[in-house]
Parts: structure tokens; C-alpha cells; sequence
């Protein structure tokens, strides 16, 4: 079997690395329009249009003229599965196609590409809604995808720019020595790049630089001719899996490709810049390594835009479940946390307290200070109460001026001395941190329940806590309450009491 001669082992990497180019360049600028994007547009076009012609319609009230042109548009429309016109009280008033079986109502009530419905208006009256069921989009099948024209473009660079630095490279390239003379055509070939492309020779001494890499590094390119790239701080981006051998090394250790290996280089101690690095060996007719040709493609850009882009996903979460006044959790991540807690509770069959608190006579601050003051009142009380409690423990904001805590492996002894704590902490600090309230002093009142007092899910948990509350309220504020099943059994007498009053 013949064997591959280096100037095929370098056309198929000058080959990679155009490819590399391009798709790059298409991820970072969008050269190739999104194909599923285009359809949901057209889609979302052409129902407005009929939208518009149904709209006429009800404007005159011809339900049955817009039966028939519903009838006609499914018939006539090989794309459009079905049809129907949901009236605003969501009566179906007219449809066409197997609408029920084949529509499902996208969540949030948006559009989507084979789910298409637009409101329809007569006069100023939201009078009821289009939809439109579609094909769903199918852009996995190897038959779209070998007919759509970025392939198909990137197969044409492939093949013809194979035989274009085959025949080129075969032309003007004899061998790869570090004593030849590289002409002044490749040289010029390889400055238009913009990764920065070296050659290496059999002993890793830099044969060729171009333009790009030399700028990378702050050097002349024809300054580097004999040296080495070790010569250059790299390491890795990872520091728990520090840089053991080069890639280029690798590569000629291996007799292998090795592509797309991430790479850091410094400068005295400091990160300059960050690359994706790829190296192809090159081989001489005894399969021995001749060379390496290493490409560098400069991605800080985008690994910092790729940072960024993280940084500001964690902040949406953040702000996602945290209430934007006190930092506790809001009232839906509450919840989240209280059905995992309760989930724990069935499933080792460990405790759960349930602490209610709610500020006494928080409306006085808003009527007599102002709501500034009183949310002022509220953020000092969040404090006090997060810095009492353990690491584990969970806080929300109920509501209001209402907060809810929940101690996980705790007993209901152990809440009302925690919930008791919270109180007097309250009592002693929360007033003098704020001076515009004339000493008028901040209490709370409290209701604890555990979920071993028999509530059957969480959100009876929560009431009972709150009943407790109540009964703390009702029992002159700033106190603790526990509820207890005699509580229970006393709403339950009462309740009776007032439904055999009522029917007497």
C-alpha cells in the first residue's frame, strides 16, 4: 500500500483549519441564517395575513363564510394541518382538521413553530384567536441536512480546498527541513490567516510563523525561525489538571492528531491571552514525523463573553428566588424549599418545624413614618432573624410584613425556644436600628407547628403555624405560640357551634 506523503498529511490540515475558520466565524457572526427561524417567520407572517382576513369577517358576523374559508384553508394548504377559531371565553367557533387531537397549547400562550395562534380583533375587542397547526420542523433528517447549502458549501471547501493546497503545497514545498528556504508565496499564503499558524521541524525548532502568531506574541515572525515554542509561558486553563506535556509534543509522540486543546499563555505570572491550539503531524515516506503543523485560534473574546454570560445566568437565578427587598427567599422559592424539606420528612421520617412571624403593628410605621420607613423596618427585622439562624435553616418572606422559617431535624421544643430567641432578638435590636422611628419599639409575634403534630402535607403545616400566629396576636403580641391539636378540636367545635346556630 502506498504511503501518504506529508504534503497530504499538510493539505488536510490547511484543510481543518479553513474549516475551523469558517464555522467559527459562523458561531460568532451568524454567517448562515437559523433555517428554523426563517420557517417559524414565514409561518408567523402568513397567519397574521389570514388573521386579518378573518378579522373582516367577524366584523361582519359571517360565522359561516368563516367556516367555509377555514374548510378552504386546510384543503389548499398541504402545510396546515389544521385550523380552528377559539372565541375569547375559549369556545371553539369554527375549525377545520383534526384540531383538537393535534393541538396542544404551547406553555405561556406564545408561538411556536408548528404552533402558531394570533388574536383577532373586532374593532377594539379582543374578540377571539387563530390557530394554526403546522408541521412540526424536521432538522435532524440526513436528507435535510444534506440539502441544506451550508453543508453543502463546507463539502465544496473541503474537497476543492484539499486539491487547491495539494496541488499548491505539492508546487513549492520539497521538504520540510529546518535548513530550507520557505518561499515567499506560502509565507504569504499563511499571513492572510487569522490564527496564528507555526511549522515546526523534526526537533520542534519553528521552521515557519506566520503574521498572526507573531502579533500574538509580540515577536517578528522571522525573528522565530529556530527557536522553540517552549520558549513561551503556557499552561493550563484548568489549574486542578495542570499541563503535562505540550500538545505539539503529543502530537509527535502519538503520531496523531490533536485537535482542539485548550491552552493559557502568561506573561510574567499573568493570563494574556487563551487559544484552542490544534497540531497535525506531518510524515515522511517512512511514516517517521518530519514535522508539526500547529495552528493557534485566539479565544479570550469569547470565553470572557462566554463568562459573562454565565455571571449574569446566576444573577437571573438569584433574583429569580430571592425577594428583592430582604434577600430571603421570595414566596415560589420558599415553597420549592418546603416541598423538598417535607419530601425529606416522609422519606427518613425526621422532624420539621414550621415558624410563622409577623410584624406588630406594621401598618402604624407605613401611616405614621412613611412606606420607606416601613420597608426599612422590614429589611432590619429579615437581618436580625438570618443572623440567628444556622446555615441550614431556611427563611422566606411570606408576605408583607409576614416571614416564614423552617428548621429541618428540629423538634416543636426545640422551635419555640429557637422561635423565642427570635423574638426577644427582635425586641432588643431591631428598634434602635433605625433612628427616624422615635424609639417606637419593633415586636413580633410568632406561631410554630412540627410536622410530627400530624399536618398531612406542607401547606397544612404552614396553617398550623399561622393559626398559632393568630392565637399569639390575639393574646396581646409579641409572643410565642405553639399550636396544639386541642387548637384543633376547638375550630372544629366552634365551626359546629356556628353551624347549628345558623340552621336553628
Amino acid at each position: 500500500m502506498k504511503r501518504l506523503t506529508p504534503i497530504f498529511w499538510m493539505s488536510l490540515g490547511l484543510v481543518s483549519l479553513t474549516l475551523s475558520i469558517l464555522l467559527i466565524s459562523d458561531l460568532m457572526i451568524g454567517l448562515i441564517p437559523d433555517q428554523a427561524a426563517q420557517i417559524f417567520t414565514y409561518r408567523q407572517k402568513y397567519s397574521e395575513a389570514m388573521a386579518i382576513q378573518y378579522s373582516l369577517l367577524a366584523q361582519r358576523g359571517d360565522d359561516q363564510a368563516i367556516q367555509q374559508a377555514l374548510d378552504l384553508l386546510v384543503e389548499r394548504n398541504a402545510d396546515i394541518q389544521s385550523v380552528a377559531l377559539v372565541l375569547e371565553s375559549g369556545e371553539i367557533m369554527a375549525q377545520a382538521g383534526p384540531h383538537g387531537a393535534l393541538w396542544n397549547q404551547p406553555s405561556g400562550g406564545h408561538s411556536t413553530a408548528d404552533h402558531i395562534q394570533i388574536p383577532i380583533f373586532n374593532g377594539d375587542l379582543h374578540w377571539g384567536t387563530l390557530q394554526l397547526r403546522f408541521p412540526s420542523p424536521d432538522t435532524g433528517a440526513w436528507a435535510n441536512v444534506l440539502d441544506n447549502n451550508w453543508v453543502r458549501f463546507l463539502a465544496l471547501v473541503m474537497v476543492y480546498g484539499f486539491l487547491g493546497y495539494f496541488l499548491y503545497m505539492k508546487r513549492t514545498l520539497r521538504q520540510l527541513d529546518p535548513s530550507s528556504v520557505v518561499p515567499m508565496r506560502v509565507q504569504a499564503a499563511f499571513d492572510v490567516l487569522a490564527e496564528g499558524v507555526v511549522f515546526l521541524d523534526g526537533d520542534d525548532r519553528i521552521v515557519l510563523a506566520n503574521r498572526a502568531f507573531g502579533l500574538i506574541v509580540d515577536v517578528n515572525p522571522s525573528d522565530l525561525i529556530g527557536s522553540t515554542l517552549d520558549r513561551f509561558e503556557w499552561t493550563s486553563p484548568d489549574t486542578a489538571n495542570p499541563l503535562i506535556s505540550y500538545p505539539w509534543k503529543a502530537a509527535r509522540l502519538d503520531k496523531s492528531l490533536n485537535l482542539d486543546v485548550p491552552l493559557v499563555w502568561e506573561r510574567m505570572g499573568q493570563t494574556v491571552k487563551k487559544f484552542r491550539v490544534n497540531c497535525t503531524p506531518i510524515f515522511g515516506e517512512r511514516k517517521q514525523v518530519r514535522g508539526i503543523l500547529v495552528s493557534f485560534n485566539d479565544v479570550t473574546e469569547l470565553e470572557g463573553t462566554i463568562q459573562e454570560l454565565e455571571l449574569s445566568k446566576t444573577e437571573l437565578e438569584k433574583l429569580a428566588h430571592q425577594d428583592p427587598l430582604t434577600g430571603c427567599c421570595n414566596r415560589r422559592a420558599l415553597f420549592e424549599a418546603f416541598e423538598n424539606q417535607w419530601d425529606r420528612v416522609q422519606r427518613d421520617g425526621t422532624d420539621l418545624v414550621c415558624i410563622m412571624g409577623d410584624i406588630d403593628h406594621f401598618k402604624s410605621y407605613n401611616d405614621r413614618f412613611g412606606h420607606a420607613v416601613g420597608d426599612q423596618v422590614i429589611q432590619i427585622v429579615a437581618n436580625v432573624l438570618s443572623t440567628a439562624l444556622r446555615p441550614l435553616d431556611i427563611i422566606g418572606r411570606y408576605g408583607g410584613e409576614e416571614f416564614c422559617i423552617l428548621l429541618p431535624g428540629q423538634t416543636c421544643v426545640e422551635g419555640m425556644l429557637v422561635a423565642e430567641r427570635l423574638r426577644e432578638n427582635i425586641e432588643r435590636l431591631a428598634s434602635t436600628a433605625i433612628r427616624t422611628t422615635s424609639g417606637q419599639k419593633i415586636t413580633m409575634s410568632f406561631g410554630v407547628s412540627a410536622a410530627i403534630l400530624g399536618a398531612s402535607d406542607h401547606l397544612e403545616l404552614v396553617a398550623q403555624a399561622d393559626k398559632a400566629l393568630y392565637v399569639a396576636k390575639e393574646n396581646g403580641r409579641n409572643r410565642v405560640e405553639q399550636w396544639t391539636v386541642d387548637e384543633a378540636v376547638a375550630e372544629s367545635a366552634q365551626a359546629e357551634k356556628l353551624m347549628s346556630h345558623s340552621v336553628s
